[in-house]
């Protein structure tokens, strides 16, 4: 898997098994998508399923166009749909599931959960294959027992640090928007994601992906410090961290 955008301006991630290509958001272009996808050697036709998150831009401006373009369906609930204006006639399909459905694309097998956010239908995705996990849990204001649940004995973890909750209180952002980041359907801060990944790591993990981090709120070295923190605290300090860029893909991961 790689992290092809992360953050407020766009966010995909690539992850393949051996028969099946998938994204989980594709809120970069449709052009920006496939010019990341070639940069990591992945033909973007190659691309079987694009996985939806929830409405916002960021995560689903460019799916509509990428699913026309190169044939991907793209794959989401009925009520994110609707509020993202998903159009199949404009695309190459459409499938719609419940939040808490399972579903396959070759030998990739996705099981989406509930996550809080100010979003209509938001989910986190657990990707499967050959006894690999990855979870996936961005744009969360806090982490319920069912993410606790579902993001446990993964070997690849990717979970959001947006922001330092002193760089956002003493930030420039209005106090109306500070209390929306900062509030149960806002985005999780690096003391969150310190709290989770200290209870959901086990021996199996091998890599913590921190996402979705706030250009004016957070830096990578205080996501990072609090990740590795965190890891300390599950004992598992070999755990390799990397912090995800809006700017750059991540490094490429195989398990």
């Amino acid at each position: 898997m790689v992290v092809l955008g992360s953050g407020s301006s766009g966010n995909c991630t690539l992850v393949e098994g051996a028969r099946g290509r998938l994204l989980i958001d594709c809120g970069l272009s449709a052009r920006e998508t496939a010019r990341r996808l070639q940069q990591v050697g992945c033909d973007p036709k190659t691309i079987d399923a694009v996985v939806v998150s929830h409405e916002h831009g960021d995560h689903v401006g460019g799916a509509a166009m990428f699913s026309r373009r190169y044939g991907a369906v793209i794959h989401t609930t009925a009520a994110t749909a609707r509020a993202a204006g998903l159009d199949p006639a404009g695309m190459a399909g459409l499938a719609l599931h419940e939040a808490a459905a399972a579903w396959s694309v070759g030998d990739l097998t996705v099981d989406t959960f509930t996550v809080p956010h100010d979003a209509v239908d938001n989910v986190g995705v657990v990707v499967s294959c050959d006894g690999v996990r990855l979870g996936y849990a961005t744009d969360l204001g806090f982490p319920t027992r069912l993410v606790y649940e579902r993001l446990r004995a993964c070997q690849i973890l990717v979970t959001e640090a947006n922001h330092d909750p002193m760089m956002l209180r003493d930030g420039p952002y209005p106090w109306s928007v500070k209390q929306r980041i900062a509030g149960r359907h806002g985005h999780m801060s690096n003391e969150a994601m310190r709290s989770l990944v200290a209870e959901v790591a086990v021996d199996a993990t091998r890599h913590l992906f921190l996402a979705h981090l706030s250009g004016t709120n957070n830096t990578p070295d205080l996501a990072r410090r609090a990740g590795r923190a965190a890891l300390e605290d599950a004992g598992r300090p070999g755990v390799a961290v990397h912090v995800a860029r809006q700017d750059q893909v991540s490094e490429v991961v195989e398990t």
